[in-house]
């Protein structure tokens, strides 16, 4: 059984508890920009499911309304969050 949390999570949180989920993170780095995208995976074939994550550090916590969307986009229970 998972950990309950007492606060929200944070963004690394989150993503270890996705992994239960079979998710895994990945990252898209755009130089000439400057840029990086992280989004979560699960699948394979032509239509993984993909949910992007919040541009912040994995230390970071996440807000409920956060969390929420996080779980509704990835189909990770809210109640895995204590909501």
């Amino acid at each position: 059984m998972a950990p309950a949390f007492s606060q929200m999570p944070t963004l690394g949180e989150f993503i270890a508890r996705a992994r239960d989920y079979g998710y895994t993170k990945h990252i898209i780095r755009i130089p000439e920009l400057g840029a990086r995208i992280v989004y979560l995976r699960r699948g394979r074939g032509a239509s993984p499911e993909l949910v992007d994550l919040p541009a912040m550090r994995e230390s970071d916590l996440l807000v409920r309304a956060a969390v929420e969307d996080l779980c509704q986009r990835s189909g990770i229970p809210k109640e895995d969050f204590g909501l």
